[in-house]
């Protein structure tokens, strides 16, 4: 009798997988960390970060929109402290931002991104070679037109959080970077976080290829005059452990800088049942209701697979166009983050598959 020959599939580990990616050319380098109650479980650093800037620990990535999440942190500090409320009208703090309908665009509207907002400058990337100050960009989102009536859909959008730090200047009186740092930085303990980076660390910041306005003085994330926009939804730069040590602020059993309620309404939907198109995912219908957290996007059976294929249904979390995805899953008290160097511009399905396959790996390490 012979015997049939068996196949068996070898499982690539973690780190071999990341190191296929960067021979492949995905992107230069890599950071990884997960963990589980609060302890690391991964962590693997590889590649370049930028020429001549190995991947580790001291290095600084730029986390994209990920920072929106930093950003709502600090204005849901503003909120616990009774600054502003979420049905604050932007008008009766932004006099500018009135007509075509924008009179009826509250603070919860730009949080969920249903204000109706357009996602940013139809010039960003010639805004960026010419190095446009960030108070110019705001000036030119007061007046960017709505693409429909505020809380009736969905619509992912930069100017919705730039228009939300601008309403936290106007209230306190003090500087974006200067609230984020003294309200959600400071307290939180973040050592290796930054809105904006200072000169001294521009040398641990991992480079992105593929941004907007590369090559010139105003490549996106990559030159000085972007790293000193301290743009509320994409001017963050972080390492891997400190982006981390932010996501466990929101996790069961993390410390805390908000009130637990506070934390609770940031991660459960805040959108109202609005329908539209996702940001990320693909392959549902185009009227599919989206939900949102304040600042967080959430992964629920309307919104399947969107971070990690094998999280629940509760898991929340945030990406971000450098090439990152941070996830925080309640039910198994996991959070995964990534951090690479290629923008989503190079092609969005294979840099979005690439990055939920990573997690995915990650996300079975950490449960054991």
């Amino acid at each position: 009798m012979t015997k049939t020959p068996t196949h068996t599939a070898e499982l690539v580990d973690l780190a071999t997988r990341i190191g296929q990616d960067i021979a492949e050319g995905h992107f230069a380098g890599a950071a990884l960390i997960a963990t589980r109650s609060g302890k690391i479980v991964v962590e693997h650093y590889a590649g370049d970060a930028a020429p001549g800037l190995s991947a580790g620990r001291a290095v600084l990535w730029p986390i994209a929109s990920i920072s929106k999440t930093i950003s709502v942190s600090m204005i849901l500090r503003l909120v616990e402290q009774g600054a502003l409320t979420m049905n604050t009208l932007v008008s009766h703090v932004l006099p500018k931002f009135t007509r075509d309908g924008r009179e009826a665009v509250r603070l919860r509207h730009l949080l969920t991104h249903t204000s109706g907002l357009i996602y940013e400058s139809p010039d960003m990337e010639a805004r960026l070679a010419a190095q446009t100050p960030l108070t110019a960009l705001v000036e030119e989102a007061l007046r960017a037109p709505l693409l429909f009536k505020p809380g009736t859909s969905f619509s992912y959008a930069d100017y919705n959080t730039l228009i939300a730090g601008h309403m936290a200047e106007a209230v306190t009186g003090l500087p974006f970077a200067e609230l984020v740092r003294t309200l959600v930085i400071e307290p939180m303990g973040l050592r290796d976080l930054y809105m904006p980076p200072p000169p001294l660390v521009h040398a641990r910041i991992a480079k992105v290829q593929g941004v907007l306005a590369e090559g010139t003085p105003g490549a996106m994330y990559n030159s000085p005059y972007a790293l000193g926009l301290a743009h509320p939804a994409f001017g963050t730069v972080a390492s891997a452990r400190d982006l981390v040590r932010f996501a466990q602020h929101f996790a069961p059993g993390g410390p805390r800088i908000h009130a637990e309620a506070t934390v609770q309404a940031m991660t459960r939907d805040q959108a109202g049942g609005v329908r539209g198109q996702h940001i990320s995912l693909g392959g549902i219908s185009p009227d599919t209701h989206i939900p949102w957290g304040f600042g967080w996007a959430l992964q629920t059976h309307d919104t399947p697979c969107l971070f990690c294929d094998l999280a629940s249904p509760r898991t929340f979390g945030h990406g971000g166009a450098s090439g990152c995805q941070l996830l925080v899953d309640p039910e198994a008290n996991v959070i995964v983050a990534i951090l690479t160097n290629t923008h989503v511009r190079i092609g969005r399905d294979q840099w979005y598959r690439r990055l939920q396959s990573l997690v995915n790996r990650a996300y079975v390490e950490a449960c054991g």
